[in-house]
This record gives structure tokens, sequence and C-alpha cells, in this order.
């Protein structure tokens, strides 16, 4: 009896840590990461109910003991219904073939430099070019900037048009003298935060632009490639003929 009330008991905390960790990060009431780690200590828990589950169901085998069983057939299931999916989850974001690099940028001697990120300072949110450059020139396509025509006030302009209907971008700060955009977005799942920067520089001749843009994740060590296909992506709906349907991804979680 005892297990198959274990069961039952580990199954309904697993599930609480998955719905208060999805839900309180998804809602602010937490941190990303607090949600995040929550989330994995479900997986940790539902495993356990489940070997509770079969250990009670093999306990209560004999017809004396028959009125246990339905409690371990119940956590079984339960158990089951939060580790499938949990499981699945994280197996598919421990198979994407991303490396651990989390701060992506067009230019590692003056990348674009953020000024008023929300909540933090600016020092933190610096360039470490020793840690990064090595990690993206081995595991990424190079990433240049993106040359417009038009001198910098109308490529700024361009810009900040397209940024600004981006889905699920937020924009922070604007600086028409410096032609600098900043703004943040957020993931789906635990709403982890994504900070990017872009600026448009003058381009290699009188009339033309350099659109050069830094993307950066708060949280972790990776970013399931999400800094480095943000910015590909707004690139390319800023080239003539681009589409900008569905705009650059957010972390899949």
């Amino acid at each position: 009896m005892i297990p198959a009330w274990l069961s039952i008991l580990d199954a309904i905390l697993a599930a609480l840590l998955v719905g208060i960790g999805v839900i309180g990060a998804h809602m602010g009431m937490i941190t990303p990461m607090s949600g995040f780690l929550m989330f994995l200590l479900s997986f940790a828990i539902a495993i356990l109910a489940l070997l509770f589950g079969l250990l009670g169901l093999a306990r209560t085998s004999a017809p004396e003991r028959r009125i246990g069983r339905s409690k371990a057939v119940a956590g079984i299931v339960l158990s089951l219904l939060i580790a499938v999916p949990v499981g699945l989850t994280m197996w598919r974001w421990m198979s994407m073939p991303y490396p651990e690099i989390n701060d992506i940028t067009t230019d590692y001697e003056n990348p674009p430099a953020f000024v008023k990120p929300p909540g933090r300072s600016a020092d933190s949110m610096k360039y470490d070019r020793a840690k990064f450059e090595p990690v993206q020139n081995k595991e990424y396509p190079k990433l240049d900037p993106l040359q417009l025509d038009g001198k910098p006030d109308d490529a700024f302009a361009k810009v900040k048009s397209a940024a600004s209907t981006t889905p699920g971008w937020v924009l922070v700060y604007d600086d028409p003298a410096t032609h600098t955009i900043e703004g943040v977005q957020f993931s789906n799942l635990f709403h982890f935060c994504d900070d990017f920067v872009i600026q448009v520089r003058p381009g290699p001749d009188a009339n033309s632009s350099l659109v050069e843009m830094r993307s950066r994740s708060r949280d972790g060590t990776g970013d399931f490639g999400v800094n480095y296909n943000r910015i590909r992506g707004f690139f390319t709906m800023l080239k003539p003929g681009g589409s900008e349907a569905g705009g650059p991804p957010a972390s899949p979680s």
C-alpha cells in the first residue's frame, strides 16, 4: 500500500511542478530559470513515481492486497502522463546540434554595444570577444553585416520600421543620432529574455549603409541557435524581396 500511495503523491507533485514552473515563469511570477529547473525536476519525480507505482503493482498482486492495486495503477498512469511529454521535450532540446554560445554578432572588432538594456547595466552586456568569437567562427557560417542602398539616415528609417513590426520584438531604445535600436524578445514557454541591438553605419561608398547586429541571451550558456537565426532572419527580411512572414524565431523554451 505504501509504494502505491507514494506513487500517487509523487506523480501529483510532478504535475504541480510542471504547472507552477511553466505558468509561473510565463506569467512572470517566478524567474525563467526557476521555472525551467522545476520543469526538469518534475521529470525526475515522475520517474520516481513510476517506479513506486510498479513496485506497488507488484506488491498488490496477492488477492488480499488487491484493494491497493487501483492506487498503484493511478500513480503509474499519472506519472507517465508527466514523464513522457516532459522527457520528449527535454530530449528534443538536448538533441539540437547547437554550440554552447549565447552571444552572436556581425562585427567582432567593434560589436554594436547595448546602451539601455532593460533591467541590466550596459557594462554587464559587454561583448566577450575572446570567449565567443572562436566558437561562432567554428560552429556557424560567416555572418556578415547587411549592406543596404541609401545613406545611414534612410537605411535607419527602414531598419526601424522593419524592427518595430517584427512579431515578438519589443523595442526599448532607439537613437537616431547613432542609428541604434535596442530591443528584447521573450521565449515562448518560460519567457527567457534575449536582447538585441542593431546599428546602421556608413557603407563602403557615399550612398550605401551597413547594418550591424548583435543578439544575446541573458540566461544559460547555449541558445539553441536562436540568436544567430534571429540576425540572419532579420537580414533576410530587410533584403529586397525578403519576406516578413513569421519574423525571426524565438527560443523554443
